[in-house]
C-alpha cells in the first residue's frame, strides 16, 4: 500500500508538471496572438539589450521613434534614472527588431496615468503570464527604466495579486463533474481571490489618497540600496524544467503548424487532460495517510501553513505554482478550507522575492516598486488575518461561491470570463 502511494505520488507530480507546461503554452500563445508584431513610433519596446556609454543594459524598455526600415533597424529613445538626484536622462540609440522581445503600444502608456487603469492593468497582464512574479518582474524593469512611475506602478503590482489566483481557479475546475470534490476545490481556490480582493478594496483608496505604500518603500529601499549589488538573476530550477519542458511540446505541435491558435488550442487539451488526470490519481492515494502527514508537519497550525507557503513560492517563484497545488488536496478532503488559507497568504509573501530580486540590478525606483509588493502582501495579512470578522469574509465568500457554482456549473465559467478577463480587458480598452 505504501509502495502504492508513492508512485501515485510521483505520478501527480508529473501530472502538475506537465500541466505547468500546459500553462506556459497557453501562457505564450496568447502572448504571441496579441504581442504586436509591428512597432510605430511613441510604441515602447523591450531589447535585449543596450548599450549606453561603457554600460550594457539587458532587457531595456526604449521608445520607438520612427518605424523600422527594411533591415529592422529604428530610432529609440532611452530613459535612464539618474541615481544621484532621480531625474530622468535621455540618451538616443538605434535597434534592431530582432533584437525585440517585448512590445507595449502607445496606447498602453497613455493608460498608465490612471492608477485605476493601472489595477486593471495588473490583473489582467497576470492573467496572460499565469504568473504574478513575471508580471511584478516586468513592472519593476519598466519602472526601473523609467517606463512608468512609481504611482503607476503601485496599483499594477496590487492587480498582479489579483490575477495569479486564476491558476487556482482553473485548477478546481477539475474537479467539476464531482458535486462535493468540486465545492471543496473551489472554495479552495477562491478564497484566495477574495482575499486579494479585499485587500485591494482596503488599501487602493488609501494609496491613491494618501500614497502609503510609496511612502513607506521609498524609505525602506534607500535603506537597502546598494550601487554595488552583483548583477546575478536567480533563476528558479522549476521555471527551468516547465522552459524546457514547453519547448519539446511545440516542437510536437510545430510538426502540425506553428500557427499560435493551434499551440493554443493544444496547450489547452494538454491543460485539461492533465487536471482531470491529478484527480483520478489522488482518488487512489490512500489519503488517510497523506492527510495525517499535512496535518502533522505542515499545516498544524495557521503560522507553520504560511510559512510554508512562502518558504515554497520562494522556491519556485511562482504562486501559482504553490496555491495550485493544494487544490487538488482540498478537493479531495486532505485538506480543509481553513488550513489552505493562511498557507495562500504566506505564498502571496514569497512571490514578492522574485521582483526583489529582479530590482536588486537596477536602481533604486525598481527597488521602491518591489518593495511595495511586500509590503502590500505584509500589511493585508497584518490587518485582514489577525481580526476575525475580517478574516472571515473571504472563506464565507469562497463557500458561498463554491455553493452556488456546485448546483450551477455555468457559474465558475462565468466568473472565470468576467472577473479576470471582460472586466479588466473592457476598462483597459476604454480607459486607453
Amino acid at each position: 500500500m505504501i509502495k502504492n502511494l508513492y508512485i501515485n505520488l510521483v505520478l501527480v507530480f508529473l501530472c502538475l508538471y506537465t500541466f505547468l507546461v500546459g500553462i506556459k503554452g497557453l501562457s505564450t500563445a496568447i502572448e504571441g496572438l496579441s504581442s504586436p508584431d509591428q512597432i510605430f513610433p511613441g510604441d515602447q519596446v523591450q531589447l535585449k539589450k543596450i548599450k549606453v556609454a561603457d554600460e550594457v543594459i539587458k532587457k531595456a524598455w526604449v521608445e520607438a521613434l520612427e518605424e523600422p526600415n527594411e533591415n529592422g533597424n529604428f530610432k529609440y529613445l532611452f530613459r535612464k534614472t539618474n541615481d544621484t538626484n532621480q531625474s530622468v536622462d535621455e540618451i538616443y540609440g538605434t535597434g534592431n527588431i530582432k533584437d525585440k522581445k517585448k512590445v507595449a503600444s502607445k496606447w498602453f502608456i497613455d493608460a498608465t496615468s490612471s492608477g485605476f487603469i493601472c489595477l486593471f492593468i495588473g490583473i489582467f497582464a497576470t492573467v496572460i503570464f499565469q504568473s504574478s512574479s513575471t508580471t511584478t518582474s516586468l513592472i519593476v524593469a519598466m519602472a526601473g527604466g523609467g517606463l512608468i512611475n512609481i504611482a503607476s506602478a503601485v496599483p499594477m503590482v496590487m492587480g498582479a495579486n489579483i490575477g495569479t489566483t486564476v491558476t487556482n481557479t482553473l485548477i478546481s475546475i477539475g474537479h467539476i463533474a464531482k458535486g462535493q470534490e468540486f465545492r471543496r476545490a473551489f472554495a479552495a481556490a477562491t478564497v484566495h481571490d477574495f482575499f486579494n480582493l479585499l485587500a485591494v478594496i482596503i488599501f487602493f483608496p488609501l494609496e491613491m489618497i494618501f500614497g502609503i505604500f510609496k511612502t513607506l518603500s521609498t524609505k525602506l529601499a534607500y535603506q537597502f540600496w546598494n550601487e554595488n549589488n552583483i548583477d546575478v538573476e536567480f533563476q528558479s530550477p522549476i521555471k527551468a524544467a516547465v522552459k524546457w519542458g514547453l519547448n519539446q511540446f511545440k516542437d510536437i505541435v510545430h510538426l502540425i503548424s506553428e500557427n499560435d491558435w493551434i499551440l493554443l488550442a493544444a496547450s489547452g487539451m494538454l491543460t485539461l487532460l492533465m487536471l482531470f488526470s491529478i484527480v483520478k490519481l489522488l482518488k487512489n492515494m490512500v489519503l488517510e495517510k497523506v492527510e495525517a502527514f499535512f496535518d502533522k508537519y505542515i499545516f498544524k497550525t495557521a503560522i507553520r501553513a504560511m510559512s510554508f507557503g512562502v518558504l515554497l513560492t520562494i522556491m519556485v517563484q511562482s504562486s501559482s505554482i504553490t496555491t495550485s497545488t493544494v487544490v487538488p488536496l482540498a478537493g479531495a478532503g486532505v485538506l480543509t478550507l481553513r488550513q489552505i488559507f493562511p498557507f495562500t497568504l504566506g505564498a502571496n509573501i514569497g512571490t514578492t522575492v522574485t521582483a526583489l530580486l529582479a530590482a536588486m540590478v537596477l536602481n533604486p525606483i525598481a527597488m521602491i516598486v518591489a518593495f511595495s509588493h511586500l509590503i502590500f502582501n505584509i500589511m493585508g495579512i497584518v490587518v485582514i488575518y489577525p481580526i476575525k470578522i475580517l478574516r472571515d469574509i473571504p472563506i464565507k465568500l469562497a463557500t458561498k461561491l463554491a455553493d452556488l457554482s456546485a448546483e450551477n456549473k455555468s457559474i465558475p465559467l462565468l466568473y472565470l470570463l468576467v472577473v479576470f478577463v471582460l472586466i479588466p480587458f473592457f476598462i483597459i480598452l476604454i480607459g486607453g
